[in-house]
Formats: structure tokens, C-alpha cells, sequence
């Protein structure tokens, strides 16, 4: 019989079934059929259409995150509806001594019995890696999911039903796309009361995918909880915290890793001036401006054109200027060429079909910032300003030729020379993004962008609206003055 669980306030959402019973009528199978529909005509649906409830554990070590996890998977053992648990982590070989021997500990804490009997509550195995409620019948399978995207397909709950995944050190893997991987065969067998949990301590590093990958779940609506040690010092003995606290007040950049979940390195962002809570410009804001003054708009447009055409992204940064001086980022064009390939099954986006989208990105551009009370200039008084290189002047004299607008190649590049001028202009107050949803997808490049250990900039990194920042800055600072 299981004694009453002690539950830190931090951890309580992970105990809450996912919906009222009320609630769970909209899931009807005529609306399972119609998310099925789209998801075989290729429609991106998220988990949480599906009533999946995701979760991201961020923290350190002495956090709690993995012993209450546990805790709270133990009732779905219990539950007379039946469905199973995956319990996974990176490697085969890590899983005995980790998670295997966690969820036992934890399980026996709460005063279950188990053996490889079925006269315990709970019946374990090895081989493969199992632990059965003898009750219910309810099983949790262990088992990894690195290096090869196709070692989760096969899986399959016992009961032909998932209500719970869990992935122990989520940050482990050596790609985004093994977690994925697990999620999508996950899904197959998931409703909407199910859960799919990620814990991970932040690796020490910007650049590392995990650092990206899991705060952008969140940002797309994961529920994130980000335990610390004090969430859970009531059950800490005090030696381990006078341990802690040493280490805060002798080393306080390892407490800030191993017991905050900070991501601490030595590599440092590349614009690190840039600040979200300073260079964000609310829509309000902006509209206040121009109810004072009327003529508070735009005197001057600079579009900065970074391309891709196979792998890279083509992205387009429209900066306005305005009669103080400021430069303002009112949208951003973003087309991931290497996604659409992968979707489409097409070799590229040629020139001529970018020019396409652009072109209609332009004009929404143009009608969506009326609508805010913005008024764009006339062509006349905008200016194009694309990357130099080769590939990008075929895209140039193809959207010149499609638009005849005013376009000019930025031949004249030095990257620390560009990127001190970004550094510059952010920290003097003279750049601006405006508030919007369209504009997200440069703030987080400019959150990740960063150097490496060696003081260099590793390649890889999504910089395309950074790039094309430093198109349209460039235009206006040295031409255009």
C-alpha cells in the first residue's frame, strides 16, 4: 500500500490528470478522425491537438525533477483504463544502473513490492528492461533511442496504448532529431490524457541543440518547470545543504551549473548587447507614439537580403527609419529551404519561385502594417540590400527584374567589423525590433548565436536574419548617411 506522496508545489501540474471528464467529450472520434485527416495531408499538428499534455523539466542536480516525475507516473500503473509507460534515455548501457534502478527506488520508497514474481505488487524483468503491475497488467518499457531514428519505430506498448513517456537526461542525445523520432512513434499510441515528459540539465554551452530545442518547446506552448534545490529543501538533509550553499558562496559559477540548470561556458553570444526586455518594441508602444505625433512614421525602408537556395534559409529583415533616428525591425521573412525540401521531397526553391514568395510576403507586409497604423513609403524611398555573393545576384536580378524596385549588392563584408556594428548600434539604443510574432524567429537567433570555447564561430548555426540585418545596417551607416 503506498504511503501519502509528499508533493513540492513546483511539481503539482505533473499530478493533475490532463482534462475533467467534461472536458475530454471534445475528443470525439469524429475529431480524432478529422486531426488524422490532417495529419495524412501533411498538416504540422502538435501534440497538444491531440490533447497531449508535453512537459520540459529544466534544472539542476538536486532538483527533484526525476523523483517526482516517477512519483507522479506511479498512479497510471494504477489506473483500471488500460495503457502503458516508455521510460527512455540515450544509451542501452546506461539504462540498469539510471532508470531502471530509479523507478524500483522510487516505487519501493512509496511502499510497493516488487520481484520477478507476480505475487508483489509489481513484477520486474530484464530482458527485456520491464516493470509490470501485477494488478493491472499496466507496463513500463525501458529502452534508448540514440543514433538511430528508426530503433523507436518498432516499439510498441503491450497494451496498444501509451499514457505516459519520459526521457531522463533529454539532453543526452546527440540530435534533436532522436527525440523526434521517439515523439512521433509516441504519438501514435497517445490520447488526449496522456503525457510526454523531458527532463534535462542544460548542457554548458549556447550552441549545443538541447539549449535551443527544448526552451523553443516551451516557447511553443510545453509546459516548462524549472526546479532548483530550494523547491525541495524541506526534504533535504542538512548536511547537503551546507554543501550546497558552500559551493554558492566559493564557486558560485559550478553552483550557478550544477545546482541552478544555468547553461555556464565560456563561450559568450556574439551580439551580446541585445536584450529582449530593452530591444522589444511593444505594438502599443509604437502606436502611442504616432496617436502623439502624427508624423511619427517611417521616412525610409531597408530591406537586408540574406539566400539560400539547397540548404540554407533565405530571410528578409525590414527595418524602418524613423524621423529620431531609430531603426526599427518591422517584420522578418523567413524561408527554411532545407525544411520545405524535406516536406516536399524538392531538390531546391529556385530563384524564380523565391522571388514569388517574396514578393507576396511584400505585399501582406505592406497591408498588415496599414491595418497597425504604420505607413510604409513608396518604393521610391525603400532600398533592397542583398548579400554579394554570387548566388545571391541571380536572386537579386531576378526580383529587380520581377519588382524593379532599388536593390544593391553588399560586396563590402567583414564579419567582425559587421557584427561590432550590430554590438554598437544595439548598445547605443539605436536598433529596434518590433513586437510581433514574425520578428521571433530573429530574436531567438540572436539568443543563440555565440562563439565557441576557442573564441570562434562554429559553423552551422542559424545566423540568416542576423545576415540580413547587416545588409540593411550597412546600406544606411555607410551609404546612406
Amino acid at each position: 500500500m503506498s504511503k501519502q506522496v509528499i508533493i513540492p508545489k513546483i511539481f503539482k501540474e505533473l499530478f493533475i490528470p490532463n482534462r475533467t471528464a467534461v472536458e475530454r467529450e471534445k475528443f470525439t472520434p469524429e475529431y480524432k478522425r478529422e486531426i488524422k485527416r490532417k495529419l495524412l495531408h501533411g498538416e504540422d499538428i502538435d501534440a497538444s491537438a491531440l490533447g497531449v499534455k508535453t512537459f520540459v523539466l529544466k534544472g539542476g542536480r538536486i532538483s527533484g525533477k526525476t523523483v517526482n516525475d516517477e512519483k507522479a507516473t506511479i498512479p497510471l500503473f494504477f489506473d483500471k483504463e488500460p495503457g502503458d509507460i516508455w521510460y527512455c534515455r540515450s544509451e542501452d548501457n546506461t539504462i540498469r544502473r539510471s532508470i531502471f534502478q530509479s523507478l524500483q527506488s522510487t516505487l519501493r520508497g512509496e511502499g510497493y513490492t516488487l520481484s520477478n514474481r507476480v505475487d508483489t505488487d509489481f513484477k520486474v524483468s530484464t530482458s527485456p528492461f520491464e516493470i509490470k503491475c501485477n494488478q493491472t497488467g499496466n507496463v513500463c518499457q525501458f529502452f534508448a533511442i540514440n543514433k538511430d531514428i528508426d530503433r523507436t519505430k518498432a516499439m510498441t506498448p503491450p497494451s496498444g496504448k501509451l499514457k505516459k513517456v519520459m526521457l531522463e537526461e533529454a539532453n543526452e542525445p546527440d540530435d534533436e532529431k532522436y527525440v523526434e523520432a521517439l515523439k512521433s512513434t509516441a504519438l501514435r499510441y497517445m490520447d488526449e490524457m496522456s503525457k510526454i515528459t523531458f527532463r534535462y540539465n542544460p548542457p554548458p554551452g549556447l550552441n549545443h541543440w538541447a539549449n535551443k530545442y527544448y526552451p523553443q518547446m516551451a516557447k511553443r506552448g510545453a509546459i516548462l518547470i524549472n526546479p532548483i534545490w530550494r523547491d525541495i529543501a524541506e526534504l533535504l538533509d542538512p548536511v547537503v545543504i551546507a554543501d550546497i550553499l558552500k559551493m554558492k558562496a566559493e564557486d558560485p559559477v559550478h553552483y550557478a551549473y550544477w545546482y541552478g540548470g544555468e547553461v555556464v561556458s565560456l563561450e559568450g553570444l556574439v551580439i551580446w548587447s541585445f536584450n529582449r526586455q530593452k530591444h522589444l518594441l511593444p505594438l502599443a508602444d509604437l502606436q502611442r507614439r504616432i496617436v502623439r505625433n502624427i508624423y511619427y512614421q517611417p521616412t525610409y525602408m531597408f530591406y537586408g537580403v540574406d539566400s539560400g537556395l539547397k540548404n540554407d534559409a533565405t530571410a528578409i529583415s525590414a527595418w524602418a527609419l524613423y524621423p529620431d533616428s531609430l531603426l526599427i525591425k518591422l517584420s522578418t521573412f523567413y524561408l527554411d529551404i532545407a525544411k520545405e525540401r524535406r516536406m516536399t521531397g524538392m531538390k531546391g526553391i529556385s530563384h524564380t519561385d523565391q522571388v514569388e514568395l517574396m514578393v507576396e510576403w511584400y505585399k501582406k507586409f505592406r497591408k498588415h502594417m496599414e491595418e497597425y497604423g504604420i505607413q510604409i513609403p513608396e518604393p521610391t524611398r525603400e532600398r533592397w540590400c542583398f548579400d554579394g555573393a554570387a548566388l545571391t545576384q541571380d536572386l537579386m536580378l531576378e526580383f529587380e527584374k520581377a519588382t524593379r524596385f532599388q536593390t544593391k549588392a553588399v560586396t563590402d563584408k567583414d564579419i567582425e567589423r559587421d557584427n561590432a556594428r550590430l554590438v554598437n548600434s544595439f548598445r547605443s539604443g539605436q536598433l529596434f525590433f518590433l513586437d510581433l510574432p514574425e520578428n521571433e524567429i530573429s530574436v531567438e537567433e540572436y539568443e543563440t548565436f555565440a562563439y565557441d570555447e576557442e573564441n570562434e564561430i562554429p559553423e552551422g548555426q542559424s545566423d540568416h536574419t542576423i545576415d540580413a540585418d547587416k545588409y540593411a545596417t550597412y546600406e544606411y551607416y555607410y551609404d546612406f548617411l
